[in-house]
């Protein structure tokens, strides 16, 4: 009887090698999908959903839950962007006052107002691009919301004004004539927005390329974080403190 073994089969070799590289490439291509996967959430999550794959692990990555956990991720940094450049605006202010009502400016209070022109230029950069990117994971997200039964509310802060009177319009008169929903006033941190939502997050973002037309630093938020269980007030909602 001849050798069957794998010294003595050539044959037998051959698969065994041809085993071995068919794992080397196996793994090689799963470590390339965890990389894209890190770098790209959002596209390569598209063309796995496109090609049928509803939900899997691949390197150790959930991709639909990258993408979620990514995008929540970039929706409360933006409200952050938005909160910080509301506390600049209001230091900025206080320091012009300060300097009207002084004999003369002082260089530090100069310098000061200076550094928060610079830092408004680079948040607004920062922001647009943060919004470029929750735009772009929209349909993704919503689909994987839809297919998990799970439920956002979302709100579209395209306003923030000191007087009541001033957030009223806005979400009268300026959100009728720009199409925004279910518009309301939200006092937060001392300041009146005026925020449109909507559960639908396809919606949410068409709201917010209509709220941008107006005033380009819109913004999207989850309500869930961004003001849970507001207070009905007259004529306003009010966030707890956070």
């Amino acid at each position: 009887m001849p050798d069957k073994t794998e010294n003595g089969n050539p044959l037998a070799g051959l698969i065994a090698t041809g085993k071995d590289l068919v794992a080397l490439l196996r793994d090689a291509l799963l470590l390339l999908l965890g990389v894209l996967l890190i770098l790209w959430p959002a596209a390569i999550n598209g063309m796995l959903v496109a090609a049928g794959f509803e939900e899997g692990s691949f390197a150790g990555l959930q991709w639909k839950a990258r993408l979620t956990q990514s995008d929540g991720s970039l929706v409360k940094a933006q409200a952050l962007i938005a909160d910080l450049k509301d506390q600049n605006e209001r230091l900025s202010q206080a320091l012009t006052q300060a300097r009207v009502q002084g004999a003369s400016p002082t260089s530090d209070g100069t310098s000061l107002a200076q550094i928060n022109q610079a830092l408004a230029a680079k948040t607004d950069r920062v922001q647009s691009a943060l919004s470029s990117s929750v735009s772009a994971n929209s349909a993704l997200v919503q689909q994987t919301q839809s297919q998990t039964g799970q439920s956002t509310t979302w709100g579209v802060v395209y306003g923030g004004d000191r007087a009541l009177a001033d957030a009223r319009y806005e979400v009268g008169t300026i959100a009728s004539k720009l199409g925004l929903l279910n518009a309301a006033a939200y006092l937060r941190q001392g300041s009146y927005r005026s925020v449109a939502t909507s559960t639908d997050r396809l919606q949410a973002t068409q709201m917010l390329k209509k709220a941008q037309e107006r005033r380009a630093d819109a913004y999207l938020v989850d309500m869930s974080s961004w003001c849970p269980d507001p207070a009905q007030k007259d004529g306003y909602l009010e966030c707890p403190a956070p």
